[in-house]
């Protein structure tokens, strides 16, 4: 009877080893299931922070080239401001220091086509000038 007994006591407990190990390795399963599902939604995070990551940085260093380029031609444009500055201040010394109005009156001939052609010149360089405004800021 005692071994009866202690056969029962160990099935029983046997019994409930098991149950125990199956409720356990359960809920053990249900964990690694959940932590793989948080792994893959970890990683395809991962690859997208990683192209956002890309494209912004693709998107810098255009916009870097872009600033750049945007110096670039100011500076020249700066530069050659500068020059025409200079030469306008050249052609208005030139009036200051002459009397056009007595000479042109004295010699048409020789006062007229040189005007003329320095206008035509002035309004070229302006021309020109401006497509390269327009160029630079498309």
């Amino acid at each position: 009877m005692f071994r009866l007994y202690v056969m029962t006591v160990l099935v029983a407990a046997v019994g409930a080893a098991y149950a125990y190990h199956n409720v356990t390795v359960a809920d053990f399963q249900r964990d690694i299931a959940q932590l793989e599902a948080n792994n893959r939604t970890l990683k395809n995070n991962q690859v997208q922070l990683s192209q956002a990551v890309d494209t912004a940085n693709a998107s810098l260093e255009a916009a870097q080239l872009s600033a750049r380029d945007q110096q670039e031609a100011i500076a020249g444009l700066t530069q050659k401001n500068n020059e025409l500055a200079r030469v306008r201040d050249q052609y208005l010394e030139i009036f200051k220091n002459h009397d056009l109005t007595n000479l042109a009156r004295a010699k048409p001939g020789l006062i007229e086509p040189r005007i003329n052609r320095g206008t035509k010149e002035v309004f070229e360089s302006i021309e020109e000038d401006s497509r390269e405004v327009a160029d630079a800021g498309s």
